[in-house]
């Protein structure tokens, strides 16, 4: 596995087609500053074009999965604010992804750390994990999707509750109610989400990546028209080389050798 930690606070390994984003500013407890918000996006954006990399892994720096934006970096004044000069929401790196990716919660997510965990396609948290979005409490909002995400993720009476009070939700209630796949000790977090990152990154690529299309569609689509796209999707996958090479791998009884193709 190689490994890099960059000035911004981001961390990256990559093995056996799963990368590993850490965010790894462990003494803001992985706040959001512009450097770090600009690097996630920027690196978001490189991994989803390398053919090498099938599936990300999102996660923080123990103790925290991500506090939010820096609010200590942010002036006071309205106009020194990032949104003021057209700055890209938190998610704005993981909004176009096509990669699956995993977040691995290994602590408190709030504010636009919780938007960050929203934005990815599977959830999964540590036992300590707690998820709220607070922004109501310092008269701000949840700019980057996470009313919307979470309203879908969760019933929304109880969606509802969280966004108005800032209240937040621990990991067995997060749990109950869906917005997490599963809960695992802390301990085994790590290999949990890499173990789910592999059998992912062992999938035929194109079919994962048109997967996960469909799987948005169904939040964001009328039905018929996500039947649509599945049917075009079907058609185009049919016509992949990885498609055959799946079909004649399972007649041979060996290991498929997908390419991507």
């Amino acid at each position: 596995m190689s490994a890099a930690t960059d000035g911004a606070g981001l961390r990256l390994e990559v093995a056996d087609g799963v990368a590993w984003l850490t965010l790894d500013r462990p003494e803001k407890r992985n706040a959001l500053d512009r450097a770090l918000r600009a690097r996630l996006s920027s690196k978001l954006r490189e991994l989803d074009a390398d053919a090498a990399v099938r599936v990300l892994v999102l996660t923080g720096a123990d103790p925290a999965f991500c506090a939010g934006v820096d609010l200590k970096e942010v002036a006071a004044q309205p106009a020194d604010h990032p949104l003021a000069a057209d700055v890209e929401p938190v998610t704005a790196g993981l909004d176009l992804l096509r990669k699956p990716v995993i977040a691995a919660v290994n602590g408190p997510a709030y504010g636009g750390g919780f938007e960050l965990a929203l934005a990815c396609d599977i959830r999964i948290a540590a036992e300590g994990a707690r998820f709220a979005l607070t922004e109501a409490r310092i008269g701000s909002f949840p700019g980057s999707g996470g009313v919307q995400r979470l309203a879908r993720a969760i019933p929304p009476a109880l969606a509802a509750q969280l966004v108005l009070t800032g209240d937040a939700l621990d990991a067995a209630d997060a749990l109950r109610v869906g917005l997490v796949s599963e809960v695992v000790p802390s301990r085994a977090l790590h290999d949990r989400a890499d173990e789910i990152a592999r059998r992912i990154a062992a999938n035929a690529p194109l079919s994962v990546i048109a997967a996960k299309q469909s799987l948005r569609a169904a939040a964001e689509t009328p039905l018929s028209a996500g039947l649509r796209q599945d049917r075009t999707l079907w058609g185009w996958l049919a016509q992949t080389e990885d498609r055959a090479e799946g079909r004649e791998a399972f007649r041979e009884g060996r290991p498929p050798r997908f390419q991507g193709r």
